[in-house]
């Protein structure tokens, strides 16, 4: 048996924390959707932890390292780009053409009713974190893509790249996949990529901002 912490909707909406015992993800789920709860977030405890050590860790070197090392970080990004190219990130128009993703954004598109359901609640969840911010969701099993406003350049990367991998393991846990991929569009832009593999259990993170 192992520990897992979750964030749920109780049957009048309200939000809900704690932990439970159970001896897999897909376990904890069910259990908490027979004592009437709809979790939007489950992870194990110790991952939980880890994840959260190492936001701490992350701000405090971002604190320490003051204003002119992000400003030499820019300079060297900037020409980074310019002089060594950069990996161009998928592009909505074509994934689009070939049916990977559906027009948008519209609030919710999906195909079938667990998808949906899962569309809502990772709106709820996100909506939850960032008010305002989403304005709509396509999901498949394999694939999903959020669309946001500009109000996203207003979240540290870390913050939001945090919520995004959160959600592409619920996408893979709730439908049982090797793997899945989230792409968070503003505009026609994709602005990050989400890659979760589950025989390693591997994220894999590429931003365009």
């Amino acid at each position: 048996m192992a520990s897992f912490y979750y964030r749920a909707f109780d049957v009048t909406g309200r939000k809900r924390t704690g932990t439970i015992q159970a001896s897999d993800p897909r376990a904890a789920d069910a259990e908490l959707r027979r004592n009437g709860l709809r979790p939007y977030f489950l992870n194990d405890v110790e991952s939980v932890k880890k994840a959260l050590r190492a936001r701490r860790r992350r701000r405090r070197i971002i604190a320490i390292s003051g204003g002119v090392a992000v400003a030499l970080a820019f300079f060297l990004g900037g020409a980074m780009i310019r002089y060594a190219g950069r990996e161009r990130p998928p592009d909505v128009q074509q994934y689009r053409q070939a049916g990977l993703i559906r027009e948008g954004p519209n609030i919710i598109v999906a195909d079938t009713k667990e998808e949906r359901e899962f569309a809502q609640e990772m709106h709820d969840t996100w909506e939850g974190f960032y008010p305002g911010i989403v304005t709509g969701l396509d999901v498949k099993k394999l694939l999903m893509t959020v669309y946001v406003t500009n109000k996203v350049y207003d979240l540290a990367d870390t913050e939001l790249e945090l919520l995004a991998s959160n959600t592409a393991r619920a996408l893979q846990r709730r439908f049982n996949t090797n793997g899945c991929t989230l792409l968070v569009v503003e505009g026609e832009t994709t602005i990050l990529e989400i890659a979760y593999t589950a025989l390693t259990k591997s994220t894999r993170v590429k931003s365009y901002r």
